[in-house]
């Protein structure tokens, strides 16, 4: 999954944009924990998603 499709699909279920990368962060474990997203996608998204300065709220 790249970046991009996070972001799609974060808009589709919260029916909002990101309001910053911890939000997005946020619904990649989300989605990562609900058995949603594969491991290998998860560890790509999380790198860069802490390289954009996001920390995570769990």
């Amino acid at each position: 999954m790249r970046l991009k499709d996070l972001i799609i699909a974060y808009q589709n279920e919260k029916k909002e944009w990101p309001e910053s990368p911890n939000s997005l962060l946020d619904f990649c474990q989300y989605k990562y924990n609900k058995g949603e997203m594969p491991a290998a996608d998860y560890r790509s998204l999380f790198f860069k998603l802490h390289k954009e300065g996001a920390t995570s709220a769990h």
